[in-house]
């Protein structure tokens, strides 16, 4: 379920309002309980249709929420706010989402999503497994690619705007590392990162993160 009848989606911005109401005169005074229960009525009945229950996602391209980084995510609601992140699924769904939200409800939806479970990891084939722990605990040093551990953690558990990679979506992953590695999602230091990966390491590295 890649894109969602149109019809419906326009109908849960009836929501989306009616959450963010309670908090629309808090901006700008510092995140309190309101804007706290806003935010849970809006991962309820809004993001849930997407990312499903508390960030859990049921569907393979749409990234689970649950248990990632909360700076991440505030960084990721805020460039989709103004625009900046313009990837196809930015463009389509998480603009207008995002051009509702004032600066509190953005950190309670962060703060929420990050506090949140995330189901086990998947079970994959051993040695494609295999393949990508080697490549993120240790990197390709004959083609200066890093480990990604440098960054996003020796458990792949993310650290402030490094976000989780420990049981995402490996095809969620498999797809934006390849719309990174083709500037099609702008990230230079991924770009850099990930350039000279072939489609078989993109593969293997999202198949073991997934499986954490």
């Amino acid at each position: 379920m890649m894109r969602l009848q149109k019809g419906f989606f326009r109908g849960m911005f009836a929501v989306l309002a009616l959450a963010c109401s309670a908090s629309a005169n808090s901006q700008g005074h510092g995140m309190d309980e309101s804007d706290r229960q806003a935010a849970k009525r809006l991962a309820t009945y809004l993001c849930s249709t997407c990312h499903g229950p508390e960030g859990r996602s049921e569907y393979p391209l749409y990234p689970n929420l649950a248990g990632q980084q909360a700076a991440y995510l505030e960084a990721q609601l805020r460039a989709f706010r103004a625009k900046t992140r313009g990837d196809e699924e930015a463009h389509d769904y998480m603009w207008s989402v995002a051009s509702t939200l004032n600066d509190n409800i953005i950190i309670a939806l962060a703060e929420f999503f990050s506090t949140k479970a995330l189901s086990p990891g998947k079970p994959g084939d051993a040695s494609v497994i295999a393949a990508g722990k080697a490549l993120f605990e240790k990197g390709d040093t004959s083609r200066k690619i890093p480990p990604c551990a440098a960054c996003h953690g020796a458990k792949a558990e993310g650290l402030s705007i490094f976000p989780r990679l420990a049981g995402q979506q490996g095809q969620y992953l498999s797809r934006q590392l390849t719309m990174m590695q083709l500037k099609l999602r702008d990230s230079p230091i991924m770009h850099g990162v990930i350039k000279d990966l072939s489609g078989e390491e993109i593969f293997s590295l999202a198949t073991y993160l997934q499986s954490l």
